[in-house]
């Protein structure tokens, strides 16, 4: 890297190479961080919709198995209404 014209004191200055990987360091860390989070949300937000499915499927077949009759009522062994009078 050559010299270049620092504007904050008016004059040709050599970049430094230790302030400048600073600052490249920070910004890697910044956005490791930041794609952590979204990593993080991610999985939460689909912890989150896995345990509300489980759960309204628990509690719709709960309420589905207590209102289901007994197999021996629905079975009727005889014609059905709708034909029961032709012959």
């Amino acid at each position: 890297m050559g010299p270049y014209y620092d504007h904050q004191v008016g004059r040709f200055e050599p970049p430094d190479p230790v302030k400048d990987r600073e600052i490249l360091l920070a910004r890697a860390r910044r956005a490791r961080a930041q794609a952590m989070a979204e990593v993080f949300g991610a999985l939460w937000a689909g912890l989150r919709t896995s345990a509300k499915a489980v759960a309204g499927f628990v509690r719709h077949a709960g309420v589905g198995a207590a209102l289901k009759p007994p197999l021996g009522d629905v079975r009727h062994h005889r014609t059905a209404r709708l034909t029961g009078g032709c012959n």
